[in-house]
């Protein structure tokens, strides 16, 4: 599939470079020799050259001793597809990857490639986001290097009332990716947020295609502050969002972070299109929220409800019992926690 160039600044594949990188990999910091890369991969020296070279723009940092050979440093902790690539073996999420250095929105990207016919499973990440979005048009602060950016492609045979149960599947499999490999209790706040203290870590964002009642093709887009320090966030933010460095107080590695999100939300899909249905994602999500219970108010377009949160139904709506007992099934809503 030929991807746009309008959609942003990629990073490029190259069959030579990923071969030269695994082979440096593969040695675990040993010294490689320029004659046994080129016997063992069957490429001139040049070619070994200019594949270095590409590395080392990528953020490799690679040692080259003259008439000895090659050792890896460090590897960048760059988004690129062959680190995508490096994750579990088969699976339907994240098998294909597009990595951007800089785009509007990978969820904007995703709709244009998922309409051009691109592969379910499809994921598209950027270092940077110029236009990267929230829920109700609100912007999202995506700097270089200072999260997750990504967007995955879907098509599952499922009805348009599954889209919320899809913001759930990005948002239940992000939480347990920090939750196992940091420690880090996040809690999911309906509809779309991941939340750690009271401020926000992160937020899903599913955007759709639909022929009469069922989705045509989906992205589910996921935005997580990884290595933002609070001075980072605009002056607007800086009281309501967090990131896991300043929640840890060390930088975190994106990739390793990344490819755990990807199976997470790999093994959750599988089971959902296998069921047909959402039932035990929506399980997963009212456990890790601690919304059920408290007091709350939602404004959606003008209008505002309060009362208590019930829980939330199959398909992912919020129910809100109202003061005088009636319960209301919201679909869409801003919600302010007003007590526990």
């Amino acid at each position: 599939m030929r991807i746009p160039a309008s959609l942003g600044t990629r990073w490029r594949s190259s069959e030579t470079a990923d071969a030269v990188a695994a082979a440096l990999k593969t040695a675990g910091g040993s010294i490689v020799s320029g004659e046994r890369l080129c016997r063992s991969l069957g490429l001139t020296r040049t070619a070994i050259w200019k594949a270095v070279r590409q590395l080392v723009r990528e953020g490799y940092e690679i040692r080259a001793s003259r008439r000895v050979g090659y050792r890896l440093v460090a590897e960048p902790d760059s988004i690129l597809p062959r680190t995508v690539r490096e994750g579990p073996g088969k699976r339907i999420v994240g098998s294909t990857a597009v990595c951007f250095r800089k785009t509007s929105s990978t969820n904007a990207a995703g709709l244009i490639l998922a309409g051009m016919g691109a592969p379910e499973g499809l994921l598209i990440t950027a270092e940077e986001q110029t236009g990267g979005r929230g829920r109700m048009g609100r912007s999202w602060h995506s700097p270089a290097g200072g999260g997750l950016w990504f967007s995955v492609v879907l098509r599952p045979k499922l009805p348009v009332l599954a889209a919320q149960a899809l913001t759930f599947l990005g948002a239940v499999s992000t939480a347990h990716a920090i939750r196992t490999l940091y420690g880090v209790p996040v809690a999911l706040k309906w509809p779309n947020d991941i939340v750690h203290g009271g401020r926000k870590l992160g937020g899903v964002l599913t955007d759709l295609a639909a022929e009469s009642d069922l989705i045509r093709h989906a992205v589910v887009g996921v935005g997580l502050n990884v290595n933002i320090p609070r001075s980072g966030f605009p002056a607007g933010l800086r009281e309501t969002a967090t990131s896991l460095l300043a929640i840890l107080r060390r930088r975190v590695p994106r990739v390793p972070l990344l490819r755990r999100i990807l199976a997470e939300m790999d093994r959750r899909y599988a089971e959902m299109v296998s069921s047909g249905n959402s039932a035990a994602l929506v399980a997963e999500w009212r456990e890790l929220t601690p919304m059920i219970g408290s007091i709350v108010r939602v404004s959606h377009l003008g209008h505002v409800r309060e009362g208590t949160v019930s829980g939330v139904d199959p398909d992912g709506a919020l129910l809100l019992r109202s003061p005088s007992g009636v319960v209301d099934r919201l679909l869409a809503g801003d919600v302010t926690i007003m007590r526990r």
